[in-house]
């Protein structure tokens, strides 16, 4: 159930950038629980349409050493599952990490085009000196 919050006023509002930087941080924390929440739902599902069919192979086996080979069999395939989705959280932790830390620039003054223009002009002008020192 959502709740409804007060209608906005025309009342002054304080800057608050501590306030800024928990919501902010609280929706990266949504978002990174919505995608860890999907792609466990995806793997769980997974892993039980896989498990329903080693049980059903199983059932077919009518020698020892058959369900063993379809013991042995599914256990590979676990492991390869895991080490799958293992990695997957790796690469959804990384990217999400690496868009929401570009997103927080704003927050902590980001540079602009102009200062950064300003910074690489610098750079030029001091590269020739050091080239001549080497």
């Amino acid at each position: 159930m959502q709740r409804s919050f007060p209608a906005e006023t025309n009342k002054p509002r304080l800057p608050n950038p501590f306030l800024d930087l928990a919501v902010t941080g609280l929706e990266a924390q949504l978002k990174f629980w919505q995608a860890f929440q999907v792609e466990g739902a995806r793997f769980v599902a997974k892993r039980m349409r896989n498990n329903l069919e080693h049980l059903r192979s199983l059932g077919h086996c009518g020698e020892a050493e058959a369900m063993g080979e379809c013991q042995l069999a599914w256990v590979r395939e676990i492991h390869k599952d895991y080490a799958e989705e293992c990695a997957r959280l790796a690469a959804t932790t990384f990217a999400l990490g690496f868009a929401d830390l570009t997103g927080l620039g704003g927050l902590f003054g980001q540079r602009t085009t102009q200062a950064s223009a300003e910074t690489q002009a610098i750079d030029r002008q001091s590269k020739p000196g050091l080239q001549a020192a080497a």
